[in-house]
């Protein structure tokens, strides 16, 4: 089986995209559950949270078993996980049954669904390229989550409106099990005199993703609380973001045409600048087209940023082993974001997010740019 060939590249794609059910509809599942169910913004926030932090362990946990167990039989294990997960989830109306409930799916199926998706991909010729297809089918399906979820929700009533579709979609990865590698690939070396590049460059890369993802999350999580804060409904707000978040897919294209081309410090330099300036506008009273063109742009540098920073990390781990932590640093990211800004808001003040955000993007560029300077002099 060719692991490039483009039917095995989509089924990758796929993969990844389950790993991001949690990420990708955060704004969404926290205003469902405020709505719907009654929780506090601190309850559905945990319950989203628990979700993010258990795909994050379980990509950490796949360093374990990554290169032991058979990837399709790990694929259908995590599929399996997400549906039966999320068909329970849909009777649960106490947020610390819920709360514990995806956690369980997230460590179980989400997460491990995402390391194995990137794995995949890291594993390909063209990483930096491909990268940006995955980031692209996320935010694809973010827009039909956003466009289709809320409106399902309002019509059955409950929280099922969201859990069943993620389980359909879970299930379609099945039909494409035998297009996957059921291995890593081999992969190429430094050369000799940088023995120590192999571990400390993708070390840093992580590092950078953790940091950069954290100040993602932070923002993304609480985006529909703070359209609504500026004066818009839950639904227009949700809208706004399914707008901006389709539009966003031009952000990953551009990635992908610029990759190998342009190198990867002036872009990244540039997309972690701009999101620093549309986070700071993110900000008090907002009619609904200024709330959708700052999270367009917003939105589309983000995706302009993912693909260069993992590409960086993939090809430069040597052993194939670093890189399948590219999920879990993701994770962590949205998970910590969210974890220390909630901690810092009182009265439904969303000003901690907004500079948990804009620090964030900071300081992962001050170390991106090193990094990606000691790539080029590699090669890589």
């Amino acid at each position: 089986m060719d692991r490039n060939a483009p039917i095995s590249i989509a089924a990758a794609v796929l993969v990844s995209v389950i790993g991001v059910f949690a990420l990708m509809t955060q704004p969404l599942v926290v205003g469902v559950l405020v709505d719907k169910l009654d929780f506090t913004l601190q309850q559905a926030t945990l319950v989203i949270v628990a979700e993010v932090a258990g795909g994050a362990l379980a990509s950490i946990a796949a360093i374990f078993w990554i290169g032991r167990i058979n990837w399709r039989t790990a694929v259908a294990g995590a599929v399996v996980v997400v549906i039966v997960g999320n068909a329970i989830s849909v009777f649960q109306t106490d947020a610390t049954v819920l709360t514990v409930l995806r956690f369980l799916t997230g460590f179980f199926g989400q997460g491990t669904a995402f390391a194995l998706g990137l794995a995949m991909i890291g594993g390909t010729k063209q990483v930096d390229r491909n990268f940006a297809f995955v980031i692209a089918a996320q935010v694809g399906f973010g827009v039909l989550a956003f466009i289709s979820l809320r409106p399902i929700v309002d019509a059955v009533g409950g929280i099922g409106g969201i859990y069943v579709p993620l389980a359909v979609l879970a299930a379609v990865t099945l039909l494409l099990l035998k297009h996957m590698p059921e291995a890593a690939a081999a992969r190429e070396g430094f050369a000799a005199g940088e023995a120590g590049a192999p571990r400390a460059l993708p070390i840093f890369g992580l590092i950078v993703m953790v940091i950069w993802c954290s100040g993602l999350g932070a923002v993304w999580n609480f985006m529909e609380r703070i359209g609504v804060a500026g004066g818009l409904e839950s639904t227009s707000a949700l809208q706004a973001l399914a707008l901006s978040s389709f539009v966003a897919i031009l952000g990953a294209l551009a990635a992908s045409a610029m990759a190998g081309k342009v190198g990867r410090i002036l872009p990244v330099s540039v997309a972690l600048l701009m999101q620093i300036v549309m986070i700071w506008l993110l900000q008090g009273q907002m009619a609904w087209a200024e709330f959708a063109i700052k999270a367009s742009i917003f939105q589309i540098f983000w995706n302009m940023t993912g693909p260069f920073i993992m590409g960086a990390i993939a090809s430069s781990d040597t052993s194939g082993k670093l890189s399948v932590l590219i999920p879990a640093s993701q994770t962590s990211g949205f998970f910590i974001g969210p974890t220390i800004a909630g901690a810092f808001m009182a009265s439904d003040s969303l000003a901690p997010a907004t500079f948990v955000g804009m620090a964030c993007c900071a300081i992962a560029l001050v170390i991106f740019v090193p990094l990606a300077m000691r790539l080029k002099a590699a090669g890589r």
